[in-house]
Order: C-alpha cells, then structure tokens, then sequence
C-alpha cells in the first residue's frame, strides 16, 4: 500500500499544478517529430519513488495520442484515507468509487516535451534538448502571476545515474505557487524524456521519481 501512497502523493502535485496554473504565454511551442518510439499508445512508464529513505514502484500508461500527436497520460491508484495530505483531492480528479483518476497531456518530439496541464489546457515547454542553462520557459497565469521553468544545468558528459546506466540530462527547474511545495526538478534526456522528477519541499524533503519509459 505505501507505493501507492507516495504514487498518489505525487499524481495529487500534478493535480494541483493544473488548478494552480494559468493560461499559456509565449514558450508555448516546440519542434521535431512525434513519430518517436516513446511516444506511442500503450507506453508504460514503470517508476520508482524514493522518499524517506524507502523505494517504491508504481506504472503510469499512456492511453491515446491525438492527430497532432498528443499523447494523453493516465495516473490511477487507490486513495488511502490514512494519509491526511490526500484528504483535500478534488473529486474531479477521482473516479466513482473514489480512487484516484487523473491525466497529463504531454506533446514528446525529437526536440523537447510540451505540457498542457493548466486550466485552460494551453500548451507550455518543459523542455527543449537544445536548450542552453538560463534559458527560461514563462507561463502566465489568469491572475497575472506566472511560472517559470529555467535550465539550470545541462551535461557535457554521461553523468547521470538512471535504470542501471549512465546518462546526460537536461535540467529545468520550475517555480510553485503549491502549498508546502518550494520547486520542482525535471531531470530529461533527449532519448528517454523525463527520468527524473524531483519535488523540493518547504520542510527540507525531496522525493523524487524516476521514471522508465517500456518503448524509446
């Protein structure tokens, strides 16, 4: 049960990122193909969560690609009513016997990823793989306030130990306007997409995510 735990604990960031986002500003387009292996339908990406000192494993799928190549991600996984932080999921985030049920819409090409998890579903880069450190990628929000994701580091060498090798990344940094959340670390390579998410948290904790995609 306490995969599941930190797997929702993770799916409920994302939830609130699309109620705490707005709509989309200028960095809101990438290039390059999406006829790549990772994304494609059935995609799994199996994931282990390290937090407190624990590992725990979880899957998320991929279950349809549009037209134009976005992919549609599902999160599910039971709700434990043991665990207070979960208590305030919104219900538009569960499903009817009130486990949780949550997508991600994501945009993956040869170039970069695109994220659309706001509220007014606009496109908004995560990442491009020939970006360059202090790069920034700006989302308005309908309030005025805005996101902000910076590449803060990007390897000139295979540096970065993932799924058993020795990889490069590209790493951006986002702002949060999230309770208890101070930022967020995306970890992506240009093969395998988003590897890592790391949470940052007002107490001084970092869970983190890995992510391994079953096709790239």
């Amino acid at each position: 049960m306490k995969h599941k735990v930190i797997f929702v604990a993770f799916a409920a960031i994302l939830a609130a990122s699309c109620d705490k986002l707005g709509s989309g500003g200028s960095d809101d387009s990438i290039g390059g193909s999406t006829d790549i292996a990772i994304n494609t339908v059935g995609n799994t990406f199996s994931n282990s969560v390290s937090a407190g000192g624990r590992l725990y494993n979880g899957t998320i799928r991929i279950s349809s690609i549009s037209s134009d190549g976005i992919a549609t991600v599902n999160f599910t996984a039971a709700i434990p009513t043991t665990f207070p932080i979960l208590s305030n999921i919104k219900s538009k985030y569960k499903d009817n016997s009130g486990n949780l049920s949550c997508q991600g819409k994501f945009k993956m090409t040869d170039e970069g990823i695109l994220d659309y998890n706001n509220i007014d579903h606009k496109p908004f880069v995560l990442v491009k793989y020939d970006g360059k450190v202090g790069d920034k990628y700006t989302l308005k929000k309908s309030d005025g306030e805005t996101i902000v994701r910076e590449v803060v580091r990007k390897s000139d060498d295979d540096d970065f130990y993932w799924n058993g090798m020795i990889i490069k990344t590209i790493d951006v940094e986002q702002s949060s306007n999230i309770p208890g959340v101070s930022s967020i670390m995306y970890f992506c390579n240009h093969r395998f997409g988003i590897v890592t998410v790391r949470v940052y948290m007002e107490d001084g904790t970092q869970p983190q995510m890995s992510l391994v995609p079953s096709s790239y």
